[in-house]
């Protein structure tokens, strides 16, 4: 039964390097999201935020996101996706220098960004959130869903991707595919 089974999961394992970008359904249903606008006409995909981070150096927290649009019912292949960082921070003031990058097995990758502040993040607590916001190309999400290794790097600190994280940007780039 065992050889069976070994056998099995050989034959459906795909080569190395054809590694498949599917995620899970329970991942697609868990983290994702698919409003449709009547009035406007577009239907929004969006990753529910998932937290990449409790507290490390200077951050309480750090949270992912990423949405697209389209028009209609039909699925467009997204130009451009919606990278949203949020995070909170253990000063009362947010660094106008920080310099955050990507970076995607090994290669660093610079998308330009809105920044802008949150007061209050957490309700009763002296402390400052802040929203970030990239445009990032729709390939650069399938790299980054492809990845062995991933992380978002803010200023000095690294925050590596886990699996789970990679998983509900695969259940994301899957939804941008007609």
């Amino acid at each position: 039964m065992m050889s069976l089974i070994l056998i099995t999961l050989l034959l459906l394992t795909p080569p190395a390097g054809l590694q498949p970008i599917a995620a899970s359904r329970a991942v697609q249903e868990a983290a994702l999201e698919t409003k449709y606008d009547a009035a406007k006409d577009i239907t929004n995909v969006s990753l529910r935020p998932l937290q990449i981070s409790g507290e490390k150096d200077e951050y309480y927290s750090l949270h992912m996101s990423a949405s697209f649009d389209y028009t209609g019912h039909t699925v467009n292949v997204p130009e451009f996706v919606r990278f949203e960082l949020s995070l909170v921070v253990k000063r009362r003031k947010l660094n106008p220098d920080l310099y955050v990058v990507l970076i995607i097995d090994g290669e660093t990758i610079h998308l330009s960004s809105n920044r802008w502040a949150v007061k209050n993040p957490v309700p009763g607590r002296r402390m400052i959130g802040e929203e970030i916001v990239m445009r990032m190309p729709y390939q650069t999400l399938i790299k980054l869903a492809a990845a062995k290794e991933a992380a978002i790097r803010m200023g000095g600190t690294r925050f590596d991707l886990n699996d789970n994280h990679r998983e509900g940007l695969r259940a994301l780039a899957e939804k941008g595919r007609p």
